[in-house]
């Protein structure tokens, strides 16, 4: 997570979005697109939420955003669409300027005994400190285009979309499951399933607490993954919530599937993912995914067929722990596309309609 790179690219180098810093229940949010916005007609109003991997701060994902901003601008302008676009950005809680103590955003391998347990706050509290912001951005929006929109603003923000890189990347996992107002997300080298991925990276870090006589069963549950941590994935974390730590269901038996249906179309029915792994990723091994992945994909095709879930599944062969110009250039392609095949603005502005109202 620490060595990913920020995407850049020529062609994203030349592109420019306006960006506009707003604190927000107070927390210092970078938006991009507002003027962009503001320029325009506008009916309606679709907000891409980034997260930046761990030891990177929000500014790390600034080419991103202006990236997808100032493409989805442009084909605003050719189509004539009135959907407009912003991407918002805020530092992971103890990342940037909520840095407070270095060392735990560290791992094992780098001297911090408390890797696991603060990895897992740090990404459900960044899942918390976004759907916190989803309940209130529409707000902060608003009051900045009135000041800048001749005429005044009275549009809604109606569609909230999500992209995370590596430690981002579990965080948007925990999201998706999470937030029902989140329709569809991008994952780039993150994982579903936290017990996995820290019962490798313990194996890897040679901790002693780490059995392979038992295959790392007994890690969990140790001082190194306590108990309530245990207990907090499987509130959290997508591959406990389904499975806790029992293996995953190949081919579940119909009773199974039906208490794995349940669970499924309270989280996730009708959204769409694209998940984006690195064949040679060492850090976030594509292998601490593949199972969960398959399952999921498995569920899609078959039993779980009308449930609506739309799974992109690609791995990038060659690409380490590393957001790859490929993965960029396939994120701004699903995304758009979301953008472009969002709820239609209905031209009624803030109060909209009966049916909105009844559901305030």
């Amino acid at each position: 997570m620490s060595g990913v790179e920020p995407p850049m690219t020529a062609s994203a180098a030349e592109l420019s979005a306006s960006k506009r810093t707003i604190l927000m229940a107070g927390l210092p949010c970078d938006v991009y697109g507002l003027e962009e916005i503001a320029s325009l007609p506008t009916t309606a109003v679709s907000c891409l939420w980034l997260h930046h991997p761990r030891t990177r701060r929000k500014e790390d994902m600034a080419d991103f955003a202006m990236r997808i901003v100032s493409d989805w601008h442009q084909r605003r302008k050719d189509g004539h669409s009135t959907r407009g676009l912003i991407a918002v950005i805020f530092d992971q809680r103890n990342h940037g300027g909520r840095l407070v103590e270095q060392r735990a955003n560290n791992a094992w391998k780098k001297g911090n005994a408390t890797h696991a347990i603060d990895m897992a706050g740090a990404i459900t509290g960044m899942v918390s400190d976004t759907r916190g912001l989803i309940d209130l951005v529409d707000g902060y929006v608003a009051h900045e285009l009135r000041g800048m929109k001749e005429g005044g603003w009275d549009s809604d923000i109606d569609q909230h979309l999500l992209l995370g890189v590596s430690l981002g990347g579990h965080s948007a996992w925990q999201a998706l499951f999470a937030e029902p107002r989140i329709r569809a997300a991008v994952i780039i080298i993150g994982c579903p399933d936290f017990m996995a991925l820290m019962t490798n990276r313990a194996k890897n870090a040679e901790l002693s607490t780490y059995s392979a006589e038992d295959k790392g069963t007994s890690f969990l549950g140790s001082k190194d993954f306590p108990r309530d941590l245990v207990q907090a994935c499987a509130k959290h974390d997508p591959k406990a919530i389904l499975f806790g730590t029992n293996s995953i269901s190949k081919k579940p038996s119909e009773e199974e599937q039906q208490r794995l249906r349940t669970v499924l179309d309270d989280r996730i029915k009708g959204k769409k993912l694209l998940v984006c792994s690195g064949g040679d990723d060492r850090l976030v091994p594509y292998s601490q995914s593949r199972r969960f992945l398959e399952f999921l994909e498995g569920a899609t095709k078959t039993w779980y067929n009308d449930g609506g879930v739309v799974l992109e599944n690609k791995v990038y062969e060659g690409v380490g722990h590393a957001f790859s110009e490929g993965m960029v250039e396939d994120a701004v392609r699903f995304l758009l596309d979301e953008v472009a095949s969002g709820p239609p603005g209905d031209g009624r502005g803030r109060h909209g309609s009966e049916e909105r109202k009844s559901k305030i």
